[in-house]
């Protein structure tokens, strides 16, 4: 499709799907929200159209709509704002959609778009961190949180990584380690993230840059494949969750990162939530307005943990398709595990999900990236064509030397 072969066309679809949290927030800019929610109506009916158009639709969309669609019944059935909710889900299913058109057909053009607007995003919301913290740009009225041009600081994690995960495929497709661009993103969201200091954060930040500077691109890598991560991931969620464990752990939790063994009080919620799940653990009780459905110690909060979170929201039902959506791209990822792509991609997503083992994140980029891992063999396929056609600059006598170095 010719709209994949424009920057400015793909801007256009992809720019609605990123408001900025702080609209919400300050009085003189909820105009602004207003006309974002109306440009994103207008790019979903375009989205639909050219996903319809193809006239496929791939196993992990189809998982991400059931997902969506058994949350939207839950709300319904549990008399919620399913207005607001479905505003939400369709967020969703278009920004995955529009992501898996343009990186099946472009990929280095879709990863090249979203940097260009994130980058500048990251930078200023750097600056605001720095003039402006601990204070914020502006408070909520309700807990009395800082924000700044991206939200909460316990938030950008939520966003932070997986633009990191974009910047660093954008460089694979470059044939770098870590392009200019990614350097400047890596650089802001570490400073952004060491002065905010949020303890999910900056686990998951040293975890996935560890990976990437001294295990990405090594023979090591393979042992990080995804069903090795899953395996791992599943035996954090049952040491610490279900088992509480972390007491074994006390010296990292509480010496390096200055937390207690309860997580700030997380083991209390988590054992509400439980409480909760059991009263209805099949359609849960729909996705809640306001402040989160567990009260305790005179406020409302999330359950703090993404499992937990879906189980309460949607129940057993929309756990399932919950569940699907990552397993399927775990096995995509396994087929193609070989594949530098899929490395990162594998290690990204664990890096993401052992955060929300503390987090309940459902944003965009959450859901994302799974399409994302769903199309390496594509994204590893355009890599390749892209050195080819430099190859053809490159005088014939020097293009197996060139080929032999760049295959190493």
């Amino acid at each position: 499709m010719k709209i994949f072969e424009k920057q400015w066309a793909l801007t256009l679809l992809l720019l609605p799907f990123f408001k900025l949290p702080i609209f919400e927030f300050i009085s003189g800019l909820r105009f602004l929200d207003s006309m974002f929610d109306i440009a994103k109506i207008a790019a979903l009916a375009v989205i639909v159209f050219l996903y319809i158009k193809q006239s496929r639709i791939r196993r992990v969309i189809l998982c991400v709509v059931l997902y969506q669609m058994t949350l939207f019944i839950s709300t319904v059935i549990n008399n919620g704002n399913y207005w607001k909710l479905a505003v939400s889900c369709g967020t969703i299913i278009g920004f995955c959609m529009i992501t898996e058109l343009a990186v099946r057909q472009n990929s280095r053009l879709y990863f090249k778009t979203v940097l260009d607007i994130y980058i500048p995003l990251t930078v200023l919301n750097l600056i605001a961190v720095i003039k402006f913290f601990p204070n914020g740009l502006v408070r909520d009225d309700f807990y009395g949180n800082a924000y700044y041009i991206l939200g909460h600081r316990n938030s950008f994690a939520a966003i932070f990584m997986p633009i990191m995960i974009y910047g660093f495929i954008d460089s694979f497709l470059q044939n770098k380690m870590i392009n200019k661009k990614t350097a400047l993103l890596t650089a802001s969201i570490t400073v952004t993230t060491l002065i905010t200091w949020s303890a999910t954060g900056v686990a998951g930040l040293t975890m996935f840059l560890l990976f990437v500077f001294l295990v990405y691109g090594k023979k090591s890598a393979m042992l990080f494949d995804s069903l090795n991560l899953s395996v791992i991931y599943a035996a954090a969620f049952l040491c610490i969750i279900v088992f509480r464990l972390q007491s074994a752990f006390s010296f990292i939790i509480e010496d390096l990162l200055h937390k207690s063994i309860s997580f700030t009080g997380r083991t209390d919620i988590w054992d509400i939530a439980v409480m909760l799940i059991k009263r209805s653990p099949i359609i849960g009780y729909g996705v809640y307005e306001g402040h989160g459905l567990i009260f305790i110690r005179g406020q409302y909060y999330y359950a703090h943990n993404a499992v937990l979170e879906v189980l309460l929201q949607g129940g057993a039902v929309s756990l399932v398709f919950y569940v699907l959506i990552f397993a399927v791209s775990a096995v995509s990822l396994y087929k193609y595990r070989r594949l530098r792509v899929s490395q990162m991609l594998s290690f990204g997503i664990f890096t993401v999900m052992v955060m929300m083992l503390m987090e309940a994140y459902s944003n965009i980029w959450i859901f994302v990236l799974p399409v994302i891992a769903c199309c390496v063999s594509e994204i590893a396929e355009q890599s390749e064509k892209v050195e080819e056609e430099r190859a053809e600059d490159i005088p014939l006598s020097k293009r197996y030397i060139h080929y032999r170095l760049n295959r190493r």
